[in-house]
């Protein structure tokens, strides 16, 4: 590793290596201190360095593993004693934001919320929005294809990203910058980037969409008396075209966080679930107007059983408060398990009492906190099954899993495989996909540098 070490710093500088405790007192989970397997990080500030060092590290045979932001709890920044880290941390400059085309030139390691504030000094908005934001960086969100709060209204990071560029297994720049919403010439090259968790190549630079800056913002949270009310509620609010959240909280999650003494309490406990509704317009006046008929609505036809309506700007932030505490799910109820799928929305009630039961025939001590993105059929859930979760951990995902698949749901939906859902994989997808999963990865990456232990 000193050879290795040397020859990178000939390339990026002393600024550019990082070892020792530099390196060993980054964790690489979000919820746990999980130190790197080896000390050693690189960190280029362009992308010709990173292609130089990539190709250095072709020719030795050298493993790497790409960290963005480390909020993804999938184990995919988990290093091994024979990898080293590629860090974009210095590749953090937003290099130009147009206001007529409404797209960002941006570099990988620019966190996303510091995109959103500098498109907001240009009355434009970048609407993929994470509870890590702060953290959470463009590249890796691009890498694991992040969903967010508002992917009922603007898709996907999937759907945000015009153009790309990357660095590939053995240095080769591959720059396909487009700025154009139709371009249907040849492969779309940024797909196959996009969600493939830094196993085909490094992105280190992207032209994202933006939009206009909304000028009206409705917040609500409400309470449901049942799961068949919560599904017409959803139904019902689908048909505001101005809907950009839909976020529900079930009560082992909110009673939770409403006990906590944070202040996150807008409404009592002791309904069947809890609704963050948010839209966000272009018509204040209007879109005040729908949004007031649409609860009113919703409260007759008996859809509602409570309602704390935002009327400030501290008052939205006060309720996404509720939504948004990862905080009190740390103190609360760690070491617990995370997890992140998909299921059919009229599915969410029988898997959620399966999972529970499941739980229970094996462990004493079962607690959960369950939230999620509703209207994208995307379910998080935090278990905990007792002082030995975290030895646990395999056994509970096998458990979960294994209901899941019963009701044909997905075992991610924004948060990636990673390396600690990779042995459960192969049994949610198909052999033909899998195959071919694995001759695209070998393709691009004969030698299996790029991420190795990620995905398969």
């Amino acid at each position: 590793m000193s050879t290795v070490e040397d020859k990178l710093r000939a390339i990026l500088g002393d600024r550019g290596v990082l070892t020792g405790e530099d390196v060993l007192m980054r964790s690489c989970d979000p919820f746990r201190n999980v130190p790197p397997g080896k000390a050693l990080l690189i960190r280029p500030a362009a992308t010709g360095e990173l292609s130089d060092a990539m190709a250095l590290c072709h020719r030795l045979g050298q493993r790497v593993v790409t960290h963005g932001g480390r909020t993804g709890v999938a184990g995919g920044a988990y290093t091994s004693p024979n990898e080293i880290i590629v860090s974009l941390e210095r590749m953090n400059r937003i290099e130009h934001i147009c206001t007529e085309t409404q797209l960002a030139d941006v570099e990988a390691g620019v966190p996303v919320e510091a995109l959103q504030v500098e498109a907001a000094r240009h009355d434009l908005f970048y609407p993929v929005d994470l509870g890590s934001k702060g953290s959470a960086t463009l590249g890796g969100t691009i890498a694991t294809n992040a969903g967010g709060n508002r992917v009922l209204r603007w898709g996907m990071t999937r759907q945000n990203v015009l153009g790309l560029e990357a660095v590939l297994a053995d240095g080769t720049i591959v720059s396909s910058m487009n700025r154009l919403v139709k371009n249907n010439s040849g492969y779309d090259l940024k797909q196959l980037l996009i969600g493939t968790e830094g196993t085909i190549g490094i992105v280190t630079r992207a032209v994202m969409r933006l939009v206009p800056m909304p000028t009206s913002h409705g917040t609500a949270f409400v309470s449901v008396a049942s799961h068949a009310h919560l599904l017409r509620l959803l139904a019902f609010a689908r048909r505001l075209m101005t809907l950009s959240s839909f976020e529900v909280m079930w009560p082992d999650y909110y009673d939770l966080v409403a006990s906590s003494n944070t202040n996150r309490r807008p409404l009592e406990p002791g309904q069947a679930a809890y609704v963050l509704i948010e839209t966000m317009g272009y018509q204040p006046a209007i879109d005040q107007q729908l949004f007031d008929a649409f609860l009113e609505d919703a409260y007759a036809a008996g859809l509602i059983v409570d309602a704390a309506v935002a009327t400030s700007g501290q008052q939205i932030a006060d309720l996404w408060r509720v939504r948004e505490a990862a905080s009190v799910l740390v103190a609360e109820l760690s070491p617990f398990v995370s997890f992140d799928i998909s299921v059919d929305v009229r599915q969410v009630e029988p898997f959620m009492a399966d999972v529970k039961s499941a739980l229970a025939l094996r462990y004493p001590v079962v607690r959960t906190a369950t939230f999620g993105h509703l209207g994208d059929n995307n379910i998080h859930i935090a278990a905990h099954v007792g002082p030995e979760t975290v030895s646990e951990e395999s056994n509970v995902e096998r458990i979960v899993f294994d209901v899941l698949r019963g009701f044909g749901g997905a075992i991610t939906a924004e948060h990636g495989i990673g390396q600690t859902k990779r042995e459960f994989l192969p049994e949610h997808r198909s052999g033909a996909e899998m195959r071919m999963m694995r001759d695209l990865r070998s393709a691009m990456d004969p030698l299996g540098l790029l991420n190795h232990d990620v995905l398969f």
